[in-house]
């Protein structure tokens, strides 16, 4: 892979992430639940800031990203330290409850408070007690206010998450629905490049089934003229390209009955189709291609009917890998850099095309109710709503991690399979 090709990647591989977890990130921002860190890329942080208690971050590895959420899967390892024993530094509000707590290592601030922690709970009572004073190890215990934030580190700081403020304690449809948005956020990206790609061609062929015959071809012959509808091909209906090419390829070489309108004015005639061998291949063709145009409503019917073709293609290989399952069907991180580079040496259009395809496909993938992908989380949405009640911590750590070590090892293994191919 060249410069440009490497590029290319991280910038196709960037935008399908971040718009997936700004999905997340802006549903759960939306139903109140405190984000953590919203983070682009894997591995070490070589950019962050924070913003209102989430920290927006930046790593160095380009092959994914998280939302880390209040509640959900993933714990904080930062609010886990805050235990007994631990000693921090606190700062008051006006109205006297504690709204910043400080455990990063720097040098104390003179308006800070030191204590050394013998309680706290952050999601239900909101309450910290420790003992302030070694000398007379008296206790003291102080409020605090639902936004207080925990400084870690110099550009690190969070807020703490109430219990309503956490994703698990929400209503169960607005899980689903933060569950949900990333892979609806997928989509929405492939359906607006699709109809930008839509826009940028000269023409665009129509979604239904207006011909243009090719000269000298048995339609063109039998008097079939740019703009028509072809209806039925003998007694099948057709309605699209897709249709009637299926249909007449059925016949193999038989004449067929054409039913097409013209004007508003329905029209039968039979076309014998004409054999065309081409490397070894025999076809039987009427000649026919299909109606291209340039109107506007012509360019969005083209890009939605791109997204749903895409998308039928997507779930059947699916159905198909599940029967006949196969890792040559599967393409990782290095397949996809593979092709990126190829689309990118093709032209911006090109890769245009391949962005719209990965971001529905990795919207459709995670969908697949395998715990961890978002499609799981929703497995498990319909579970509780189903009971009424969540499945214990014990059973949720367990699938989650049982659906993790899965991905992990399916990853590996593609991997390797994209190596050695």
């Amino acid at each position: 892979m060249n410069l440009t090709s490497i590029v290319a990647f991280i910038v196709v591989f960037g935008v399908i992430i971040t718009i997936h977890e700004f999905g997340h990130f802006f549903a759960a921002k939306k139903f109140g639940v405190v984000v953590y860190e919203f983070s682009i890329g894997m591995g070490p942080k070589i950019f962050g800031k924070n913003k209102n208690g989430t920290n927006y971050v930046l790593r160095l590895l380009p092959v994914g990203g998280y939302v880390l959420m209040a509640g959900a899967d993933q714990d904080n390892e930062y609010l886990n330290d805050l235990r007994p024993g631990k000693v921090v530094k606190i700062k008051f509000s006006d109205d006297k409850t504690v709204n910043f707590i400080d455990i990063s290592d720097d040098n104390d601030d003179v308006s800070e408070q030191v204590l050394r922690i013998t309680a706290i709970d952050l999601s239900n009572k909101l309450m910290i007690s420790g003992i302030s004073d070694q000398n007379t190890g008296d206790e003291v215990s102080y409020q605090l206010s639902t936004k207080t934030q925990i400084r870690v580190e110099k550009d690190r700081i969070i807020q703490i998450a109430p219990r309503e403020r956490q994703l698990t304690h929400i209503a169960i449809w607005k899980q689903a629905i933060v569950n949900f948005a990333g892979p609806f956020m997928n989509f929405v990206l492939a359906i607006v490049l699709f109809i930008g790609i839509a826009f940028a061609f000269a023409k665009v062929p129509v979604s239904n089934s207006q011909i243009s015959p090719i000269a000298h071809y048995p339609a063109a012959q039998q008097g079939l003229k740019k703009g028509d509808l072809i209806t039925k091909i003998n007694s099948t209906k057709v309605s699209n390209w897709n249709q009637l090419t299926s249909a007449i390829s059925q016949q193999k070489g038989q004449t067929v009955k054409v039913t097409y309108r013209r004007q508003h004015k329905t029209k039968v005639i039979r076309i014998k189709p004409k054999k065309i061998v081409e490397s070894g291949q025999t076809r039987y063709l009427i000649g026919v291609e299909q109606y291209t145009t340039s109107g506007f409503s012509n360019r969005i019917r083209y890009a939605y009917s791109t997204f749903i073709n895409g998308a039928s293609s997507i779930w059947l290989a699916l159905g198909h890998l599940i029967v006949h399952p196969s890792l040559n069907q599967l393409g990782g991180p290095v397949e996809i850099a593979k092709t990126t580079s190829t689309a990118a040496s093709d032209g911006f259009l090109s890769l245009v095309n391949l962005t719209a395809f990965l971001s529905l496909n990795i919207g459709i993938f995670n969908l697949i109710p395998i715990p961890v992908l978002d499609g799981g989380k929703l497995l498990l949405n319909l579970i509780q709503a189903i009971r009424h009640k969540p499945l214990s911590d014990k059973i949720n750590q367990s699938v989650t991690i049982a659906g993790a070590v899965f991905m992990i090892l399916l990853m590996i293994a593609v991997t390797i399979n994209d190596l050695l191919r």
